[in-house]
């Protein structure tokens, strides 16, 4: 059996997701995993550590919408064949894993490994992580620019288990395939380690919320917190930090525009040079200025054409719009 040969780590459950997913969950909250660690550690474009706190405390729990829950059902499809792929081009035989494993000094050091990478008498010297993504990615995967969150999954493992070598396989769009190998790099994981390490210690474990960062400002999780709002209401905020976080808020708007206007400058000079040409190269560049077309709705005329229809189909959303003038005392 595969797992005799990991002495780093031990069986924390046997219960496997396609058997019993809430039971699998379950175990997922007591401690943290793969998919956890590029959030904690701010890697991740789609989640945070706040949001990872309101999990595993048992306060949130994500709701998908249509697509993203047939995006997750074809990756787990999907993955006995990225798998069965990487052994025929790399010639590696591969191992389902059979068990959520767990560091054994670390018993919130959690791992559920897609593959493990094995020699001819069955022993793991590697792990291999199963991706699939879409089209609009094939350019990035071609390029080598794997997500971050996907190598710090990948290094978590290899820490947990003790394994120093490891691979990430994707297919993209469907029908193109790509696969990385990653070794240890003892410096990136201790610092992936402290930081988990920390999070779930002093923040998971006293039920202190993390800092909000910048992408809690998008998630449907922070932006649906605070929307009952009272209209006209007043709060003096005197403590230094939020004259200091307003100041800064102010001044990196100003910045961000000064950037925008010389990014907006540069984009605009090199697309005159390219005129109907789609790709151009430089000496160090690739630039490319390709078509694309999108199909949307007219809501206008929608509107005033088929006003019944545009009344049945109407989205309400609830925002709140953020801003933060000077008083003047600065200027």
């Amino acid at each position: 059996m595969v797992l005799e040969h990991l002495t780093n780590c031990k069986v924390l459950s046997t219960v496997r997701q396609s058997e019993d997913l809430e039971g699998w969950k379950a175990v997922r909250t007591r401690g943290i995993g793969g998919s956890d660690v590029g959030a904690i550690c701010g890697v991740h474009k789609y989640a945070t550590p706040r949001t990872v706190y309101l999990k595993k405390t048992g306060q949130y729990e994500e709701d998908f919408d249509d697509a993203s829950k047939e995006r997750m059902y074809w990756g787990h499809v999907l993955e006995p064949l990225v798998a069965d792929e990487f052994q025929r081009r790399t010639g590696k035989k591969v191992v389902e894993s059979p068990a959520t494993l767990v560091h054994k000094d670390h018993a919130w050091a959690i791992a559920n490994v897609d593959r493990f990478i094995v020699d001819d008498n069955g022993v793991p010297y590697g792990i291999l992580e199963c991706k699939t993504a879409s089209s609009y990615m094939e350019e990035d995967w071609e390029e080598g620019n794997v997500p971050l969150y996907y190598l710090y999954q990948l290094r978590w493992y290899m820490w947990i288990t003790g394994l120093k070598y490891g691979a990430i396989a994707c297919l993209v769009g469907g029908n193109k395939y790509f696969y990385f190998e990653i070794y240890e790099d003892e410096e990136v994981t201790k610092s992936i380690v402290e930081t988990c390490s920390h999070f779930w210690n002093h923040y998971v474990q006293n039920l202190i919320e993390p800092p909000l960062t910048g992408n809690d400002v998008d998630s449907d999780l922070v932006s649906s917190k605070y929307q009952d709002v009272v209209k006209n209401s007043e709060k003096t905020l005197d403590d230094e930090e939020s004259d200091q976080l307003a100041s800064k808020v102010l001044a990196l708007k100003k910045q961000i525009k000064v950037l925008e206007e010389q990014l907006d400058e540069a984009k605009n000079q090199l697309m005159e040079k390219l005129q109907e040409t789609e790709i151009g190269y430089t000496v160090n560049h690739i630039i490319k200025w390709s078509p694309r077309q999108q199909t949307r709705v007219d809501t206008d005329r929608l509107k005033t054409e088929y006003p019944d229809i545009y009344n049945k189909v109407k989205k309400v959303t609830k925002y709140r719009v953020f801003s933060v003038k000077s008083l003047g005392v600065d200027d």
